[in-house]
């Protein structure tokens, strides 16, 4: 059934090229982020010098050394998942673009044969 005042078959759903680019721009950038602040993630932080002896003999740099790994690889995991979502927002929008070329293309023949 059509939404109140629409005619049937303009239900579609309507996608501003710009707006979801935009947006696919930032979930890039995030994914970017994201990635630099990973590789950061331990950095320095796992030597024996960087707690002390007694932390040392306790195996903090270890224990340490094991959570940034892991930390990492969700921040990792984090980044492919940014980047698939910009990659499926940028086929989106193109797809979206080629259509409406295509669309207007028909259109504009239309009128010259008619």
């Amino acid at each position: 059934m059509a939404a109140p005042g629409s005619s049937p078959g303009t239900s579609a759903v309507r996608i501003d090229g710009a707006v979801v680019g935009g947006y696919a721009a930032k979930v890039a950038r995030a994914a970017d982020e994201l990635e630099t602040a990973a590789g950061e993630v331990g950095s320095g932080a796992t030597t024996a010098e960087a707690y002390g002896e007694v932390a040392a003999q306790l195996g903090v740099p270890e224990s340490y050394a094991h959570a940034s790994q892991a930390l990492r690889g969700q921040l990792t995991a984090g980044v492919a998942a940014l980047r698939s979502v910009a990659a499926a927002l940028e086929q989106l929008t193109t797809g979206h673009a080629e259509r409406d070329a295509d669309a207007a293309e028909r259109i504009e023949r239309a009128g010259r044969i008619s």
